[in-house]
Order: structure tokens, then C-alpha cells, then sequence
């Protein structure tokens, strides 16, 4: 498999110019399908990420990352990655883990062709706003030929009609989706329990959670609640398989009802790999 039999080399390279880049308008960029990307940077004048509303990431059409430019940040200062103001990184791999499977698992592997974009859709500015300025670059690997597994980033909502447990199913139960990361963004969230098909495999309190984080080296974000199977460096291993008979339920604890953003980081295996064709 070229993830661990490929040397790993990353190099920078500078990608095409945007398009459509302008205040209250969506800018696109088209990837070149091919290459693979361990990480890809929007280089910007935008100071503030909230002016960001969305960045996000699509094959043939179909969503694969959507995240606004402050839950992006957010999510780099949570990892402890470099953050620079008015630089925007998508990291797919990811160099804080200990191994090579775990660094190059989430690495954006493109086929020949498929159709690749990038949109980053601006906020809109009074007339007379300084023009945002931005470019594209990327680290990049030599192209694969085939792709097994895809990073993925999203948000979602969940609402909590009342304050203490309540539980949220995950309906998409799946044993080729794994969550990296899962964070919960509202300050009244005091534990999170996990179960699966009723037994508990996760049960943590907020304040127990984030010296866990802190122990790790990743940060807790003011407001967030962040669960991070990979806090302990074995990213390949350490991630949350959503397979389960009956349920998948994530607890909340909460002192106050309201909804909740939820903002999931997560590796979907989209192929077998060699070793589970030649097991069947």
C-alpha cells in the first residue's frame, strides 16, 4: 500500500490562482487531481477567521470538508499546530502523530480524473472595505493509485430540550468511518459519556478532560469540550470506530438546555485494503 511503502516527502508547492475572491462572494480553487495533499494553506489579509463563514472541500460534486475559518483555527490551536494570523490550513495528514500509518492515514489522495474544489465563501463587507487578498499552496506527495481512506471535517447541530443527560444517537453507524477528534463547542457541556450497544467506553468529566488534553499537549478551547481519541500519538489506533449492533450514543451532560454545535474530524476508510481482501 503506498501510504506506508511510498517514502514520505512531503514538498510545498504554490497552486493555482483563486477565483471570485471578493467580500459576500464564494472563491473557488480547482485542484489538480492527481498529487497528494498532506496539507493545503489559504494564505490571506483576513485577520479575523469569522470572516470566513466556509471552507469547503468537494470530489465530483459531493461534500467531503465543511467548516467555517474559525472552527478551523479553533480545531489547529486544539492540535497545537503552528497558527498564524491570516494563514487557513486544512491539515489532512497529520505530523503530531507518532507513526508513519498514523501521520499519512488522513493524506488526500486524488485520482486521476476526478474533480477537486476548494470554495471559501466570504463574509460580506460595507462598500469601501479593503479588497481580502488570498492564495493557495500545498505540501504535496507523489500520486497513489489507489485511494483507501478519505479525510473528513464537518459540523453539525444537536439540540438538548433540557438540561442534564441527554443522549445523541449517531444513526450512521459504520465500520469503514473512524472519528479522530469530536468537539462539542458549548460552555454549559460538564461530561461526556460514550456507549455502545449499552456498554460505556467513555465517561469523562470536563475538568478531568482537558488535563487529559493538557497532559498530551493539545489545548482546550474556552467554550469547547473536545474529545481526542488521538491525543495519545497512535493516530491510526486510537480513533473511535463507529460500528455498533444497536447504538452509538454520545451523552452530554449539561447545566443549561440549547443547542449544541458539534464539529467531527474523522478518517472514512472508501476501499479494503489489501490485507482485508486477502482475510475473506
Amino acid at each position: 500500500m503506498d501510504l506506508i511503502t511510498q517514502s514520505f516527502a512531503p514538498r510545498p508547492k504554490e497552486l493555482d490562482p483563486l477565483e471570485g475572491v471578493g467580500w459576500g462572494q464564494r472563491a473557488s480553487l480547482r485542484l489538480v487531481s492527481g498529487p497528494t495533499y498532506h496539507k493545503l494553506e489559504l494564505v490571506t489579509n483576513i485577520a479575523d477567521p469569522t470572516d470566513i463563514e466556509r471552507i469547503e472541500l468537494t470530489r465530483n460534486g459531493a461534500q467531503v470538508w465543511s467548516v467555517s475559518g474559525d472552527t478551523l483555527v479553533k480545531a489547529q490551536q486544539h492540535a497545537k499546530h503552528y497558527v498564524q494570523e491570516g494563514r487557513y490550513v486544512l491539515n489532512f495528514g497529520d505530523n503530531k502523530h507518532r507513526t508513519k500509518a498514523g501521520v499519512r492515514q488522513g493524506d488526500l489522495v486524488t485520482l486521476q480524473g476526478e474533480i477537486w474544489f476548494v470554495y471559501i465563501t466570504l463574509k460580506s463587507k460595507p462598500q469601501g472595505t479593503a479588497a481580502p487578498a488570498m492564495r493557495a499552496r500545498a505540501m504535496v506527495l507523489p500520486a497513489h493509485a489507489e485511494r483507501y481512506y478519505l479525510p473528513r471535517m464537518y459540523e453539525l447541530t444537536w439540540h438538548a430540550s433540557s438540561d442534564g443527560r441527554t443522549p445523541f444517537d449517531w444513526s450512521e453507524r459504520n465500520p469503514f468511518f473512524n472519528i479522530k477528534r469530536i468537539h462539542f463547542i458549548d460552555d454549559s457541556i460538564q461530561r461526556v459519556r460514550i456507549l455502545r450497544d449499552n456498554k460505556e467506553e467513555l465517561n469523562v468529566n470536563k475538568v478531568d478532560n482537558a488535563a487529559d488534553l493538557a497532559e498530551a499537549e493539545r489545548e482546550q478551547n474556552a467554550g469547547w469540550f473536545s474529545i481526542d481519541f488521538t491525543q495519545s500519538g497512535f493516530g491510526a489506533e486510537g480513533m473511535l470506530n463507529t460500528a455498533a449492533m444497536q447504538q452509538l450514543q454520545f451523552e452530554l451532560d449539561k447545566t443549561a438546555p440549547g443547542s449544541v454545535r458539534v464539529v467531527v474530524e474523522a478518517i472514512e476508510q472508501v476501499k479494503a485494503i489489501p490485507s482485508q481482501v486477502a482475510a475473506k
